[in-house]
């Protein structure tokens, strides 16, 4: 933190973010210079750091960028059961990324089946799978910006209708609701337990 902080003072650098951090990580570097930022995946299926980090981070006025919003294309709205995956996509492997096994077999198909239900629900919204998704990640009042990938221009143009309304409460609790059903675990992770004490 130290050269950090140097490199902040010689004018190389406005801000100082971590990327992964816990929380008692992220305040031994406070304790030698304020932290800007924090960086963490986050999306419906992944609720850990929104459950543990990020009201750490509102509490020390910390802003924080999510990743992986869309779930690394499940929340994309375009995996079916059948869906297979290259022999160099990671995911084709089971996909665990810190203990979340989204795209292992049998739990890839029981969360299709749910991503089927959130569509459902997007769509009585008027709005797509991943604009909905979006939209649940930046409502954190915590979320300062959700970095998005995007292939094409016109995903990106889809992905702004994710800006501009709010989810309700009515909605969050109806999204859930298909989560319990399909009990699927969004903060299953035991270093998250440790991580806030």
């Amino acid at each position: 933190m130290e050269a950090l902080e140097e490199i902040v003072q010689q004018g190389k650098a406005r801000f100082v973010g971590l990327s992964n951090f816990t929380a008692d990580e992220i305040q031994t570097c406070m304790e030698t210079r304020r932290v800007d930022v924090i960086q963490y995946a986050c999306n419906l299926f992944d609720r850990r750091m929104a459950k543990w980090i990020f009201p750490y981070a509102q509490e020390n006025g910390i802003g924080v960028m999510t990743y992986g919003s869309l779930a690394y294309g499940m929340l994309a709205g375009a995996f079916t059961e059948e869906t297979t995956f290259e022999e160099d996509d990671w995911r084709r492997r089971g996909g665990s990324n810190m203990s979340l096994k989204l795209f292992q077999p049998g739990i890839f198909q029981r969360n299709v089946q749910a991503v089927n239900q959130l569509k459902e629900i997007a769509e009585g919204l008027g709005k797509n799978l991943p604009q909905l998704a979006l939209n649940w990640v930046i409502s954190n009042p915590a979320v300062s910006v959700s970095l998005v990938g995007a292939r094409r221009s016109s995903e990106v143009e889809d992905n702004m209708g994710a800006v501009g309304w709010k989810l309700t409460d009515d909605v969050k609790a109806e999204i859930d609701r298909v989560f319990a059903e399909y009990e699927i675990d969004t903060a299953p992770n035991k270093w998250t337990e440790q991580i806030n004490q």
